[in-house]
């Protein structure tokens, strides 16, 4: 156990360090397809295929003895999900203004590959939480990767949210490889439009190195946590969601910081049993804790304090923020999401959402009443600009 009494470093882009490597496997799954996904899981998850792509019928028998208490808990978390969803999808929108008629529309996106983590334990939370945004969006062809157990087969309880959501396929193979499938494609795996999903650094790296042919959502990875407590912060619970974040991994950053001196020891005093890294600051106001958190950027943010609603209209750069001492792990299961941006891209966007699966269309009808200071001020941009024919095409209608 560490406790470092400060700030963590300047987060490490750490996706750079492996760029190289990965981007191998791409080339190899560019050039080799199919054959290079069964190779590199045999080499990484020690199991062997027979196909990428699992069969309907392998996957209903790998439901056949999936726990129902897990399976009722998925159906809870799914409609509760779904609910809030659907009360945020947005509607079509559109404005009359002097003349002309403006508006949004919006589309679902065609098709996306989403990325559930495999590992040590298995993550329907995940397949939920990509997975029934782009089901409420109504994107059509949702296709979900996920490492394969021993036995060949995805785990049960992702097999059973697939269906929930009525994915159009299920790949039983994980890693970079996979990443790259979805982004060029293969004899079994449908190219997307968009892929989503947290994962290691080398499935990041992976994303970073294929975004130029595939959207995707953010860089998820390895987790972050930062707590600011005040000094009528209960320790018990600041410890309890310290520990919960570092659950993760031992590269997860988990960052306490606090206006209270005693606070900061009785922390310190409760970690020192742990495996981790934890950092300890002592900040000298709220209004400090808050300008290093918005600095630090995390993807939890986690406040410990009094009146937290009202400090929330100072928060500007998070993924995901705990109110009134609310536990982050929450987020986790209820969402609203859990794939959520780190490594300070929280600077530029927030949680995944139903917007992940959606565009926006903008539309104009011209009455042919415009106003008049309106169209001459169209008119002298477009003269301005040098496009004649523009505003040919645009004054003919008017005389």
């Amino acid at each position: 156990m560490t406790i470092i009494r400060g700030l963590p470093p300047p987060a490490e882009f750490k996706v750079f360090n492996v760029l190289d490597y990965v981007g191998k496997i791409i080339e190899d799954v560019k050039q080799q397809g199919d054959k290079a996904l069964i190779e590199y899981t045999k080499r990484f998850d020690g199991v062997e295929l027979d196909s990428v792509e699992l069969p309907m019928t392998k996957a209903e028998k790998c439901l056949n003895a999936f726990n129902t208490g897990v399976r009722k808990a998925i159906d809870v978390i799914y409609d509760f999900l779904k609910n809030f969803y659907e009360s945020v999808k947005p509607k079509d929108f559109t404005i009359e203004m002097k003349g002309v008629k403006l508006g949004i529309v919006w589309r679902h996106i065609d098709s996306v590959g989403i990325y559930v983590p495999g590992g040590r334990h298995p993550y329907p939370s995940t397949a939920l939480m990509a997975g029934v945004p782009a089901h409420v969006a109504g994107t059509k062809k949702i296709h979900i990767a996920s490492s394969p157990n021993k036995e060949g087969c995805v785990d049960p309880a992702i097999i059973y949210v697939a269906k929930l959501i009525g994915a159009s396929g299920l790949y039983r193979v994980g890693g970079p490889q996979v990443i790259a499938a979805m982004a060029y494609g293969t004899e079994s795996v449908k190219k997307v439009s968009k892929i989503v999903g947290p994962g290691n650094v080398y499935v990041q790296a992976a994303k970073f190195l294929v975004r130029n042919v595939v959207e995707i959502d953010s860089i998820e990875g390895p987790t972050e946590l930062v707590v600011i407590a005040d000094e009528n912060a209960d320790p018990r619970l600041v410890v309890a969601d310290m520990l919960a974040q570092a659950e993760h991994g031992l590269e997860s950053t988990i960052v306490l910081i606090t206006l209270s001196e005693k606070l900061a020891n009785t922390v310190e005093e409760q970690l020192k049993s742990h495996d981790h890294v934890f950092y300890i600051y002592l900040a000298s106001s709220i209004e400090e804790a808050i300008s290093i958190a918005n600095e630090l950027a995390p993807e939890h943010l986690s406040l410990h304090v009094y009146d937290s609603a009202r400090l929330l209209r100072n928060i500007e750069n998070a993924g995901a923020v705990s109110l009134n001492a609310s536990p982050p792990a929450m987020i986790d299961y209820l969402g609203p999401n859990h794939i959520l941006p780190t490594n300070r891209w929280a600077r530029v966007r927030g949680a995944l959402t139903i917007y992940d699966f959606l565009k926006p269309i903008a539309i104009l009808e011209d009455s042919c009443n415009i106003d008049k200071e309106v169209l001459e001020a169209v008119q002298v941009l477009a003269r301005y600009e040098g496009f004649k024919v523009h505003e040919q095409s645009i004054v003919m209608r008017y005389v």
